[in-house]
């Protein structure tokens, strides 16, 4: 019969490499140091086993809070949803969103990102401010519907402040 290494019990050695590290304590240096040694390499052994189950119990702990429609959002939706317009004139307009300063990683890619839009000049975001100024060709950008209506939505929104 071959050992199945991968499922082997580790309950009783590492309980034995605890109490043996901490019985040692005052024993002397090198038979402390083999036990906890032990321990720590049984304890690792015991990790690599369980990593499927550990994932998915932090899994379970960072999903306990959210509900099944937050389950459905998308992180780009979720950052277009948390960007309230600061300032708009034709051609400039300054966005925050409390996720570009929570996530300044996604500043370089939602950079270039914007700046592939037609008529799109600059897109420049300050992570420290969460702020996200835009200057763009308004006749250019204009000439896409989609672009055109995303300008009147946020002049909307500009005017209502």
């Amino acid at each position: 019969m071959q050992a199945d290494w991968k499922n082997l019990p580790l309950g009783l050695p590492m309980t034995l490499a605890s109490v043996g590290t901490l019985a040692t304590l005052f024993a002397g240096k090198n038979l402390h140091a083999g036990f906890g040694v032990a321990w720590a390499a049984l304890s690792f052994w015991h990790g690599w086993q369980h990593h499927k189950k550990m994932q998915a119990d932090a899994r379970k702990l960072t999903d306990c809070c959210r509900t099944k429609e937050a389950e459905t959002v998308e992180p780009l939706q979720a950052l277009l949803d948390s960007f309230q317009v600061d300032a708009y004139v034709p051609g400039r307009v300054r966005l925050r969103s409390t996720l570009l300063a929570a996530y300044p990683e996604w500043a370089q890619d939602l950079e270039a990102y914007i700046r592939s839009f037609t008529g799109v000049e600059t897109a420049v975001i300050n992570t420290l401010t969460g702020s996200l100024l835009i200057t763009y060709d308004a006749a250019k950008l204009r000439q896409k519907p989609k672009l055109a209506e995303l300008e009147q939505q946020i002049a909307k929104l500009a005017s209502a402040k």
